[in-house]
This record gives C-alpha cells, structure tokens and sequence, in this order.
C-alpha cells in the first residue's frame, strides 16, 4: 500500500499511500513506516482538505432535492421491504433518512457493517498525525469536487445500488469485508479488481477519471516539496491506476516493504 515516487522533474522523494475511509481496526495495521515516512516528508495530502470540508460542509449537499422523499422513489412495497431488511439487519430507519440520497443510504449500511473499533477513519487519523507534525496540508480534491461526482449519478441509478443491496444484503456485508480482509493482506491488486466488479458502469465517473485527476495533482504537489500523499487504495492499481499514471509521466514509483 506503501509506495516511493521520484524522478523527473521532483526535487526529491515523495511518497504515495493507500487508504481505507474506515474506523475498522485491520485497516490501522502496520503503520510505523508511514508514521516515520509523514514525520520526513514536508507536506502531507489527502483526497481532500478535511478541515476545509468540515468548515463549509453543507448538508443540502447529501439530501434529496426540492423536497423530495426516498419513499417518493420507490414503490409503497417496495419500500416497506428495504426498511424492514435494513431494520433487521442495521437498525437504520428509512423513515429516519427520508431526505437523504440514496447513495447516503449505501454509505451509512457500509459503516454499519464494517467495525469502528478506532475513534476516527484512517485517512482524517493520518491528517490528523501529520498536522501533529506541522506538516503543510493539502486535499488533492477538492470536497465540491467530490460532491459534484456524487451529483452525476442521476436518482434512478442511486435507487438502483441502494435496492440491489438490500436485495441481497448479505452479499454486500460479505462484499465489505473482503475488502479489509485484502487491505489488511495488503492485496492492492485483488483489492482493485474487487472494487471495480461492484463498480459496474460507474467505473469511469468513480474511479478512472477521479485517477486521472488525483495523478496530476500529486505529480503538481511533489514538484514543490516532499509529500505524503494518501489517497483511496482502489485507487492505486490497474492499467488505469494513480501508480500506472504516474508512471507514464516518467516518474519512478516503487513499492516501500512495510
């Protein structure tokens, strides 16, 4: 998950890391190298600036529009049995999340099923450490520009992964925690490939073009300065991958042994 970027035009070593957005203890494993490794760089980068985020965060942003109902969406039976199954099985209410998105929804069962065994997600931990250490931070997104992809998955397609999920609501419990158990392995490539599966026809709106983005970004960042840059671990591998990216733009990027 550890790797080292140089050559080119950088003026020295940076490094590129990747993450899980979880509270899930597998997740925390094996960290002394990237404590070490923050603690040398000058600038630490997440996927985007989480203090900013949290300032102008703005909850119309994750809410259905112009008053509109998750129950407005979906058919009265229908909806009566995604709110039982997530009941039973996550104690999440539909009629307590009326006017959130439904890809909110998704998120919500996703924290659910994972563990939050740590006080805090692995990626605002790893802020949060490198702000300990005075480090410049950065986000390599920005949180609108997040919420503008969020925004390019139209209702219908929302509606769709939410019941798809509950539909089999096991699958996707099992699903989650094939990814810690891989990211705990250390298994980018698998991990990848996982993701991209469940990813269906948003692969290149989710993934491919945010790479493409985030590759540019961090290539601009360690132009000036040593960085530490954590992004997504889904993001890392694959013939499109962050690491493939940066590689075409004749950057040396080599796996650091943790």
């Amino acid at each position: 998950m550890l790797w080292k970027v140089e050559g080119g035009s950088l003026p020295g070593a940076s490094y590129l890391f990747g993450t899980m957005h979880v509270k899930d203890r597998r997740a925390f494993a094996a960290l002394a190298p990237v404590y070490e490794i923050i603690s040398g760089c000058e600038a630490f980068a997440a996927e985007f600036h989480i203090e900013n985020a949290e300032l102008d965060f703005d909850p119309s942003l994750v809410q259905l529009p112009d008053g509109q109902r998750l129950a407005d969406l979906i058919s009265p039976k229908k909806y009566q049995r995604l709110r039982q199954i997530l009941l039973k099985t996550t104690h999440l209410d539909l009629d307590h999340l009326q006017r959130s998105l439904p890809f909110v929804v998704v998120n919500l069962v996703s924290e659910y099923f994972l563990r939050s065994d740590m006080p805090e997600a692995l990626d605002s931990h790893l802020w949060n450490f490198a702000k300990g250490q005075e480090k410049a931070l950065y986000g390599i997104e920005t949180f609108a520009e997040q919420m503008a992809v969020l925004h390019q998955i139209s209702l219908e397609e929302q509606v769709k992964m939410l019941t798809g999920m509950c539909k089999n609501i096991g699958r996707f419990r099992h699903y989650l925690h094939d990814l810690a158990r891989l990211y705990e392995a250390k298994e980018l490539d698998r991990l990848y490939q996982l993701v991209k599966k469940n990813a269906h026809g948003l692969r290149h709106l989710m993934i491919y073009r945010r790479n493409e983005i985030m590759a540019a970004r961090i290539e601009a960042l360690a132009a000036r300065q040593s960085v530490f840059a954590a992004i997504g671990a889904a993001h890392l591998s694959g013939g499109k991958g962050v690491l493939r990216l940066l590689k075409r733009n004749g950057l040396r990027v080599t796996p650091v042994l943790e």
